[in-house]
């Protein structure tokens, strides 16, 4: 019973490690901070959700007092809590339906696809959090923005002041404001599920792993969720701070469109030729193409209508007689 603690606190341990480092260091700051949740992560989802939250509070502790109350809260928010929550759904089962005087066997896990709304959700809050945190209405908000372009290392590669100047930082941050909470909600998102996804290839790798590989080309947002992204994208366009707390949000289920359609992607293109070359082409063009992510959205979006996996499955199949 006492291994779960013990594991969750050496976990909480190396991640606050992890995210202090990234907090002084330079060079690797990125990397380290990119790979702070993994040891909750790898709690979590070897030794149970009470070892994740372990980890998170121990994590919380140390991070607050070597660095202070404020960064504390960061790792708490940014971090800890957030990854602590995902572990926990990802572990919730419940027994399998079985036909009608048959005990039921096997467990039924919490779907991926829900798994992956509620993290969407969490991206959007935290993007949310963040907009607040630089200003309270649209004029301090830009304000703040504006005051961190001015401080970065921006002008140190502009001194005399050619290119980067007031009329420049105006401009780039007002473009900034806008786009930052949804830019911020798919950084954070992308690094939750990373750590989540690597955290389970180890796992599933060393033998801990508390639930079986799941399916993760027949991932399927909730149509609840449809409805979420929908809403929060026409309220994108408000004007003020409605808008850009809707942003965050509509960016965060957005990227988990564009996750869903990857899996139709993945799911459809099953045994074609150059399948290969072509989910290559796909997942470059992603990271260097904005309106090749907008199509694999619209992809996902669209499944429930076309059920593109739904073929694939029946691809090669005999006809039915009837």
């Amino acid at each position: 019973m006492a291994i779960p603690f013990l594991i969750g606190a050496g976990a909480g341990l190396v991640s606050a490690a992890l995210f202090a480092s990234a907090a002084t260091a330079t060079s690797l700051a990125g990397i380290l901070f990119y790979l702070a949740p993994l040891p909750i992560c790898l709690a979590g989802l070897g030794w149970g959700w009470i070892a994740a939250a372990v980890a998170a509070l121990a994590g919380m502790v140390v991070v607050g007092g070597v660095l202070g109350l404020a960064p504390s809260a960061v790792f708490a928010g940014a971090i800890a809590m957030p990854m602590a929550v995902l572990c926990y759904l990802a572990l919730l089962s419940r027994p399998a339906a079985a036909p009608q005087g048959q005990a039921s066997v096997g467990l039924e896990w919490y779907p991926v696809g829900r798994l992956l709304g509620w993290a969407a959700v969490i991206a959007g809050a935290l993007a949310a959090i963040m907009v607040l945190t630089l200003g309270y209405d649209t004029d301090s908000y830009r304000d703040s923005i504006k005051d961190l372009l001015q401080n970065s290392a921006l002008k140190e590669l502009d001194r005399d002041g050619t290119l980067i100047n007031e009329s420049t930082i105006g401009g780039l941050s007002s473009v900034l404001a806008r786009t930052l909470p949804a830019a911020f909600a798919i950084v954070w998102q992308s690094i939750a599920l990373f750590n989540l996804w690597l955290a389970g290839v180890i796992v599933e790798a060393s033998g801990r792993a508390l639930r079986p590989w799941p399916a993760l080309d027949a991932i399927e947002l909730p149509n609840a969720f449809f409805l979420a992204f929908t809403a929060s994208l026409l309220a994108s366009f408000l004007p003020g701070l409605a808008g850009l707390l809707a942003t965050g949000f509509a960016g965060a289920l957005l990227f988990a469109y564009v996750l869903q359609g990857l899996a139709v992607l993945h799911a459809f293109s099953r045994g074609m030729p150059f399948r290969g070359l072509l989910l290559s082409a796909v997942y470059i063009g992603i990271l260097l193409l904005g309106w090749v992510a907008v199509a694999i959205a619209i992809l996902g979006l669209a499944e429930p209508i076309l059920r593109l996996r739904d073929r694939a499955a029946t691809r090669g199949q005999p006809p039915n007689p009837d």
